[in-house]
């Protein structure tokens, strides 16, 4: 695909549009191959949407004007060994891994999937939409438009989408090997469109880790996008753990329907990055579910870190869990705009949401806006946030016990967001995030 950088008086949104066009020039005989209808229709939805501005609630404390000025050139494929990501693996975890470089789906250093475990099936998205079946439920799940999905980087995502994931699995199957999506940044000025959609079927399990991480310090531009169906008494774990460079900018999309007796399970940490900005919504379309969300956040320097989730309880007996904590120094700035709708129909619903922030600097600032939108009268709902410093009184009683004051404030963060990170059931995910959390605080 072209490059963005086009002439400076064109606007923004032309660049994209530029961009596009070019990637149509050079499709010549594969113009009615199914990904490009794909990527063509999400263009047509991106025409008929705007970039959002601070003007626009949703999107008040987070500005993408600086992202969106910058003349990001399409993500290339760079060779890449075994050696130069091992580092970014989990070498005591049996995991299917599959690796992409700069957004590009890298197959030497992926796993064989040709040799998966039976009633797993993984495609590249342009296998998955030359098949009738899987193209029908990809459609279903991109009309979704509820929640935090009314954004122009879904659509976006879609239009210039390289290498998207398709994963599936067979009905009653539970895949004990966990699916690891290993995301590697090593060159600056370049904009990537992970995507992934899972089908999770009717009361399978499973497992997938997706890690974002870098090798550089120059600005790129991550444009993520997740769909899942997690169908009826199925069981769904989701890691996502982000350690982007520096100078980077990322916009991460989760959008999640839940069947009847299902379970889903996120953990999100986010520890890197310049500009981060992560949208996930989760609908109950079935009774009898369970929903768990965790997040910690560690912010320092300029960096800024927004996290809007939506939860949809529309049917009666559902449990939701939702928890995000979060450490801000320096001049960096954290975002949390939590939703819970109880529709009316959505009797015993128990629904649990919290927010609690350590602001550790007068320079950083916290912005929180838990809501609770109800219409069902037989329900237990609570949610709240907390926004403090850290208590003073807990690090004299640590050095009055002998411990210095460095590592006794150290040891207060840690204990602070710990209680998300050890919701996590993968130890060595767990462990790997709480190695990097001390690296950062330290």
């Amino acid at each position: 695909m072209a490059t963005l950088t086009v002439n400076k008086n064109t606007s923004i949104k032309d660049r994209f549009v530029e961009s596009f066009q070019q990637y149509q020039t050079q499709l010549n005989g594969h113009r009615d191959h199914p990904l490009a209808k794909f990527r063509q229709a999400g263009f047509e939805e991106f025409q008929e949407m705007d970039f959002p501005t601070t003007r626009d609630e949703d999107w008040k404390y987070t500005s993408v004007q600086r992202m969106l000025r910058q003349e990001f050139k399409s993500a290339k494929a760079t060779d890449l060994q075994l050696a130069d990501i091992e580092q970014f693996t989990y070498p005591n975890l049996n995991a299917i891994r599959l690796v992409f470089v700069n957004g590009i789906y890298n197959e030497a250093l992926s796993s064989d999937r040709k040799a998966l475990p039976g009633g797993l099936m993984i495609h590249l998205m342009e296998e998955a939409l030359e098949n009738e079946e899987y193209r029908a439920w990809i459609e279903d799940q991109i009309a979704y438009k509820g929640g935090t999905a009314k954004n122009i980087f879904l659509p976006m995502n879609r239009a210039f989408s390289q290498s998207g994931i398709f994963i599936k699995t067979v009905r009653g199957i539970a895949i004990e090997q966990p699916i690891h999506l290993l995301h590697v940044a090593t060159d600056g000025d370049h904009i990537a469109y992970p995507q992934l959609f899972v089908w999770a079927s009717e009361s399978s399990q499973l497992s997938i880790i997706e890690s974002y991480n870098s090798t550089t310090d120059q600005a790129y531009f991550n444009n993520s996008a997740n769909h899942w169906q997690v169908e009826a008494n199925a069981h769904v774990h989701y890691y996502r753990t982000q350690q982007e460079g520096g100078e980077a900018f990322k916009i991460h999309n989760t959008l999640v329907m839940q069947g009847r007796d299902s379970v889903f399970s996120s953990y999100v940490a986010d520890l890197g990055g310049k500009m981060v900005r992560n949208n996930m919504s989760v609908e109950l379309t079935g009774s009898n579910t369970e929903t768990n969300m965790y997040g910690v956040y560690l912010g320092h320097e300029q960096q800024h870190i927004d996290n809007q989730t939506f939860m949809d309880h529309a049917l009666p007996h559902c449990v939701s869990n939702e928890l995000y904590k979060g450490i801000l120094t320096d001049r960096a700035r954290g975002v949390f705009n939590g939703k819970v709708l109880v529709r009316q129909d959505a009797q015993k619903t128990n629904a649990f949401q919290q927010n609690a922030s350590m602001v550790l600097s007068d320079k950083a600032v916290m912005d929180a806006k838990p809501q609770l939108e109800i219409y069902a009268d037989d329900v237990r709902c609570s949610h709240g946030a907390t926004i403090g410093q850290m208590d003073e009184g807990s690090v004299f009683y640590l050095r009055s016990r002998g411990i210095p004051e460095a590592k006794a404030k150290n040891l207060l963060q840690r204990a602070f967001v710990g209680e998300a990170v050890e919701a996590m059931p993968l130890e060595v995910v767990q462990e790997r995030v709480m190695a990097a959390i001390e690296e950062k605080l330290g």
